[in-house]
């Protein structure tokens, strides 16, 4: 197996699928948040991860007032996920990993639940039924 190969084409491929992404991190030389939590190993971290997140409305100064976002802060975002070449800007191809990984766990959880609910359903169809045959 070629990894080298392998790095320079997943290299050269994400400079030109996320080209400003590149020039931006380039240009700054950053190279990842600094501090903050190792990066989750798993979707259902990620989801435990999200599950704390604060997320907060505000206004932009050169917004009209009556123009609110959603979200959650740069720096909290970091501190959170460890993820992305700074602590002022989310970027996002973070924040769709993110929504993605959490997404693909809670779908595992509802199928496990789903499951769960047929099982119990099928136990108490089995009980009334044999609870209308004993006389």
């Amino acid at each position: 197996m070629d990894t080298d190969r392998e790095e320079r084409n997943t290299k050269t491929s994400s400079v030109a699928q996320h080209p400003f992404e590149w020039l931006r991190s380039h240009t700054t030389h950053r190279r990842g948040v600094r501090g903050g939590r190792p990066i989750p190993v798993g979707a259902n971290e990620v989801l435990e991860r999200l599950a704390t997140l604060p997320v907060s409305v505000w206004t932009y100064r050169f917004d009209h007032d009556s123009v609110r976002h959603m979200g959650p802060m740069a720096q909290d975002f970091a501190a959170t996920f460890g993820l992305g070449s700074s602590d002022r800007t989310i970027a996002l191809v973070d924040a769709n990993g993110v929504c993605m990984a959490s997404i693909q766990a809670l779908n595992r959880r509802l199928v496990e639940v789903e499951a769960e609910v047929a099982r119990l359903r099928a136990a108490q169809q089995e009980e009334d039924s044999n609870s209308g045959h004993v006389e």
